[in-house]
């Protein structure tokens, strides 16, 4: 009986690391999808870390143990879970034997700190087109830090991810192709990006982003009646959350004819009153009256 004890305490152990294990690979496998991954990585796994390693800090002590059978690394909880990561990320992107866990880390700092400088300062309040300069330029300096193989390995899907919405730009832009095209093309993009990277975009995207993609690409010709925009929401995302989002948009299309009432209203009332001779300081006085009255009167509050 003695003799299972620690037998027993190794299966727990196992267990707990595999359980952490999981929760870690799902979490960078979602992250390491999304656009910002290819631009701020060591933070954004970091941030992962942090909300994911507590079970395996709790535990730090017993899993100590057990560490070199069970491949291991470090004194602490937080080391440990840090070495589990890094061999999910190994495992799962085919990252090259010969690279460290520390390695890695001082890697992904120095892309990190690329961005803050080439994107961040010097993007921070120039135009659309300058902000994607911005960041090819990072692109390029992230690749002379990590090496194209490295790169692409581990910033290829993300990048193709970022891509996406200035891909749709550029469609929209084309001239000759017709909506149905524009969408076949958006459409085989898609399936290229799944294909090489072998996951499937609407389990790594939200669902709702490639169908605002598809909408603005069959939005070129012209207002989409709602059934056409919630054919489109629906193939994406679902009924329920095309619903919600129909029902979200009702509610700003409204909000906006309100606030144009609103407007036009305050300007009628306050010419009116400068007609009869009010000052404008007279006038700054009775605001504050005629605003209530208003807004409630179009229900802005």
């Amino acid at each position: 009986m003695a003799s299972s004890l620690p037998e027993a305490r190794e299966i727990q152990a196992q267990l707990l690391l595999a359980r952490v294990r999981h929760s870690l690979e799902r979490a960078w496998r979602r992250a390491s999808a999304q656009g910002d991954f290819s631009l701020a990585p060591g933070r954004i796994l970091q941030s992962l870390l942090d909300r994911r390693c507590g079970l395996m800090e709790q535990h730090a002590e017993e899993l100590q143990t057990w560490k070199h059978s069970l491949g291991l690394e470090g004194s602490s909880g937080a080391e440990l879970c840090r070495g589990l990561l890094f061999a999910s990320l190994r495992e799962g992107l085919a990252l090259p034997e010969d690279l460290t866990p520390a390695r890695l880390w001082s890697l992904l700092e120095q892309v990190d700190a690329a961005y803050e400088q080439l994107v961040v300062r010097e993007a921070s309040s120039s135009s659309e087109s300058g902000f994607r300069a911005a960041v090819e330029r990072f692109r390029e300096a992230r690749r002379h830090i990590l090496g194209p193989e490295l790169d692409a390995r581990l910033f290829g899907l993300s990048d193709d991810v970022l891509l996406l919405p200035s891909q749709v730009d550029a469609l929209l832009r084309a001239p000759g192709a017709s909506v149905e095209q524009n969408v076949a093309t958006w459409r085989a993009g898609l399936q290229r990006i799944e294909r090489e990277h072998g996951v499937r975009l609407a389990d790594v995207m939200e669902p709702l982003e490639l169908a605002r993609q598809e909408l603005r690409l069959r939005e070129a010709s012209g207002p989409l009646d709602e059934e056409a925009r919630r054919a489109v929401l629906e193939r994406h995302a679902g009924p329920e959350v095309a619903s919600r989002e129909l029902a979200f948009r009702h509610e700003q299309q409204e909000l906006a004819e309100r606030l144009s009432a609103f407007n036009a209203e305050r300007e009628q009332l306050l010419e009116k009153l400068r007609g009869e001779g009010l000052t404008e300081a007279q006038l700054r006085e009775r605001l504050p009256e005629i605003d209530q009255r208003l807004f409630e009167k179009y229900h802005l509050r």
